[in-house]
C-alpha cells in the first residue's frame, strides 16, 4: 500500500512545481521559501541539527505546538526544538515566539518520498511529535522507520477522516501502528486510533492541547464602561460570530429586550461594518467600538470589533454565545469563557473542538441552542438562577484549571519516550 502511495507522488513529481507557484501568487505558500516544500535547505543555515521536532499544520494546531513547546522548555530541556507547519498564517505564529524560545521553523516537506527522505536526512530529529490531526503517511512511517520516536500528541479525528482511513486498512495499520505513544483527546478517540491500527499499550487520554494562549489581562476601563452602561441590567455577549450568525443574535436581543445589554464581537473585526448594517436593518443601532462609539444606559446593543480585547469582553458579560457553531464552522474553544466562570450557548456545529464542548456540557457549563428563540430562553433561565449561576461557574474554572496542566502532562510523556529509546 505504501509503495502504491509512493509510485503515486512519483507520477505527480513534474507537476509539483506548477502547483506550488500557483499556491504561491495566491498567497497560499510563502515563494521564498518554496525550497522547503522540496526538501532542500540550502538557504538555511540556521537550521538545527538533532532537535526535537513538533509537527502542526495550520494556526489551531500550531497554538497547540507551542503549547507543548513552552512546556518542555519548563521541564528544563534545552535541546533545540523545530516546528514544521503548512500554512503562511502558522509560519508567521511561530515567527512571532521569542528568541528565548529555541524554536525553529521550517514548512514540512510534501509528502514525496524523495523530499521526505531529505528532510529526515538533514533535520535528524531525536523525536517527532505529530499535533492533532495532520498524519502524513510518508513522513510518519518514513520517520519511524528511520529510528525516530513517533508521538501524536493532542490526537484526534473527525467521522469523515477515520472513514477515509478504514477504507485503507493496510496504510491505516502502517501509519497508526508507528506511533509508540498516541495522547487522544477523549476516550472516543483513543478507541478510533486503536481501531485504526494503533498499539492499544501506546494510547492514553491526555485532553486537547489546542487551549487559549495566555491572554493579556483585561482592560479594566473597558470592563467598567460596559458595566456601568449596563447598570443593572445583564449583560449578553456573542462572542466571535461569523457571518450568518449575527442576525440571529440580533434577533435573541430584540427578544431579551431591554433588561440586557446586547454585546457582539465579530470574530473578524474588519466586519464590523457589516454587523453595524445588519442592527440598522433590525431597528436596533449599535455602537462601534472600533469607531470610538461608547455603549449608554439607553444602548440595547453595542459591537465590539475591534481586536485584542475578548479577555475584557468575557470579564464583563453574565453569559455568552459563542460563535462559529450555528454555521458549520466547527466551533471555537470553549476554555477561555469557561476560565472566566461564564455559561455557555453553542450551536450545534463543534467538530473542532468536540471533545471540550462534551466535558463541559456534562459539567452543566454548556447548552446547545439552535436559534435566536432558544439564546434568549437559556440566557433567562440560567441567569434567573443564582445557584446555577455558581455552579456553573464553579464547574467551568476547575475544567480550565485541568485542562491548563495538559501541555506539561504531554511535555513530560514525550520527553519520557525520547529517554526510552537513548
Amino acid at each position: 500500500m505504501m509503495r502504491g502511495y509512493d509510485i503515486i507522488w512519483r507520477l505527480a513529481r513534474p507537476l509539483l512545481p506548477v502547483i506550488l507557484a500557483r499556491r504561491a501568487r495566491s498567497g497560499k505558500e510563502d515563494a521564498s521559501r518554496l525550497a522547503e516544500r522540496f526538501g532542500r535547505y540550502d538557504h538555511r543555515t540556521d537550521l538545527p541539527d538533532a532537535p526535537l521536532w513538533i509537527h502542526a499544520v495550520s494556526v489551531g494546531e500550531t497554538v497547540a505546538g507551542i503549547a507543548l513547546a513552552e512546556a518542555i522548555r519548563k521541564t528544563g530541556e534545552t535541546a533545540p526544538i523545530l516546528m514544521t507547519t503548512n500554512t503562511v498564517t502558522a509560519a508567521a505564529r511561530v515567527a512571532a515566539l521569542p528568541a528565548s524560545l529555541g524554536v525553529t521553523h521550517l514548512y514540512q516537506p510534501l509528502d514525496h518520498p524523495d523530499m521526505v527522505a531529505a528532510f529526515l536526512h538533514r533535520i535528524r530529529p531525536r523525536i517527532g511529535m505529530f499535533l492533532e490531526s495532520d498524519f502524513w503517511p510518508k513522513l510518519i512511517t518514513a520517520t519511524a522507520a528511520n529510528g525516530v520516536p513517533v508521538a501524536f500528541v493532542s490526537a484526534q479525528l473527525s467521522d469523515r477522516a477515520a472513514s477515509r482511513w478504514k477504507k485503507s486498512s493496510a496504510q491505516s495499520k502502517a501509519v497508526f501502528g508507528a506511533a509508540q505513544l498516541v495522547l487522544a483527546v477523549d476516550e472516543a478517540q483513543a478507541q478510533r486510533f486503536v481501531s485504526l491500527g494503533a498499539a492499544p499499550e501506546a494510547v492514553q487520554v491526555s485532553g486537547s492541547l489546542k487551549l487559549p494562549a495566555a491572554a493579556a489581562k483585561p482592560d479594566k476601563a473597558f470592563v467598567t464602561m460596559l458595566r456601568r452602561a449596563a447598570g443593572k441590567r445583564r449583560i449578553f455577549l456573542a462572542a466571535s460570530t461569523h457571518a450568518g450568525e449575527e442576525e440571529t443574535a440580533i434577533k435573541a436581543a430584540s427578544m431579551l429586550g431591554g433588561d440586557w445589554l446586547t454585546v457582539i464581537a465579530p470574530r473578524h473585526p474588519d466586519r464590523g461594518g457589516d454587523v453595524a448594517a445588519l442592527c440598522e436593518a433590525a431597528g436596533m443601532p449599535g455602537g462601534r467600538r472600533s469607531a470610538g462609539a461608547e455603549p449608554t444606559a439607553d444602548d440595547n446593543l453595542y459591537i465590539a470589533d475591534t481586536l485584542g480585547e475578548m479577555e475584557s469582553l468575557f470579564s464583563a458579560a453574565d453569559i455568552t454565545f459563542l460563535g462559529g457553531s450555528l454555521m458549520p464552522l466547527g466551533g471555537h474553544n470553549p476554555v477561555e469563557p469557561a476560565a472566566h466562570g461564564l455559561a455557555v450557548l453553542t450551536g450545534p456545529h463543534l467538530f473542532k473542538n468536540s471533545a471540550e464542548f462534551c466535558a463541559l456540557e456534562a459539567a452543566g457549563v454548556v447548552t446547545l441552542v439552535t436559534d435566536a428563540a432558544e439564546i434568549a430562553d437559556a440566557a433567562r433561565s440560567i441567569c434567573g438562577d443564582s445557584e446555577k449561576l455558581a455552579s456553573i461557574a464553579k464547574a467551568g474554572k476547575a475544567h480550565a484549571a485541568k485542562a491548563g496542566k495538559r501541555p506539561a502532562n504531554a511535555a513530560g510523556l514525550c520527553l519520557k519516550l525520547l529517554a526510552s529509546g537513548t
